[in-house]
């Protein structure tokens, strides 16, 4: 009995994702949607076993194979429908256990989407012959000579520092933190919206975590020096891996998320102490964040990860 209504609800669930697709595929206007279609497969890795999943992203891949084309095809189901498994699966986990990370999905979400575009990029550069990122460099190139043309019409100069090449080779320096971040926003959007439909259609609870209770996996300081480390070696060895772009990106993606949490701790206290009506320390942050704004965020993030000063980690960092 319990086959056949787990088979019922993968077969509703992943038929909804399947129109999805389709809608985006045939309706150009519609392509917002691109955003939603992991979300049913996200809820179908929540609510059914794993061989459902798995059944629903092979149906998935051929009906879109028959009525769209290969490379759409494995489009959908490597950017779109492994990520949304993945995150349907760790939320799975964390109903049956109460002491896992409350944003567990969201950081597996996030390596998943990367996972899911290095695939994608490599199958599309050997099988189909489409080197994604010199797509990616002529559209940016195409975009910086109009916005420069624009301005150059208006009146305004442009220096050499922001010709149309250098802001190419900036961008495609930044390319790891900018995937990063979309992989962020991509597994955000995922995670919320399963939720919010899980809760509207009653199928089950899921918990949303609370922005005040964000805190990164594991011990991100520790995590960050290791890394730094090996960078540093690799530089000494002289590997030639351009070391300092790696650097540069390593940094500004923990600088990011520790100043995520670092906000989240100064959510947190202030709500409490608003709930007080003790201003005092408040005033004494405001007046420390004024005057060292994201520096003194990120510190309070680092700080933050070591000691767990809101008492919110449902595991010890190792």
């Amino acid at each position: 009995m319990d086959n056949k209504i787990n088979l019922v609800k993968a077969s509703i669930i992943s038929s909804l994702g399947i129109i999805l697709s389709l809608l985006v595929a045939y309706v150009p206007m519609l392509s917002l949607f691109n955003l939603i279609i992991p979300v049913p497969y996200a809820i179908l890795g929540t609510v059914t076993d794993k061989k459902y999943s798995i059944i629903s992203f092979i149906a998935t891949f051929l009906i879109l194979l028959i009525l769209v084309n290969p490379i759409y095809s494995l489009s959908v189901c490597i950017m779109n429908i492994f990520p949304g498994l993945i995150i349907g699966s760790i939320a799975k986990k964390q109903i049956t256990d109460e002491n896992t990370n409350k944003f567990g999905p969201i950081y597996g979400g996030i390596v998943a989407v990367i996972i899911a575009t290095i695939i994608l990029f490599v199958i599309s550069n050997v099988f189909f012959k489409i080197n994604m990122l010199e797509d990616f460099r002529s559209m940016i190139k195409e975009t910086a000579k109009i916005q420069t043309s624009i301005l150059e019409n208006a009146g305004v100069s442009i220096g050499e520092e922001l010709s149309p090449d250098k802001i190419i080779d900036y961008i495609i320096n930044m390319l790891p933190t900018i995937l990063f971040l979309q992989a962020m926003i991509t597994s955000f959007i995922i995670y919320y919206l399963e939720i919010f439909f899980v809760h509207r259609i009653r199928i089950m609870n899921i918990k949303r975590p609370k922005f005040t209770e964000f805190y990164l996996p594991g011990n991100a300081v520790i995590a960050s020096l290791v890394l730094y480390i090996l960078v540093f070696f690799m530089e000494s060895i002289n590997i030639n891996l351009y070391t300092d772009l790696i650097m540069f990106n390593l940094q500004t993606i923990f600088s990011f998320m520790f100043i995520i949490q670092g906000i989240s701790v100064c959510f947190y206290y202030s709500r409490k102490w608003i709930k007080k009506g003790n201003f005092k320390p408040m005033l004494l942050w405001c007046l420390i964040l004024s005057l060292f704004g994201f520096v003194a965020v990120s510190f309070i993030g680092m700080l933050d990860s070591i000691n767990d000063f809101r008492k919110v980690k449902t595991y010890k960092s190792i």
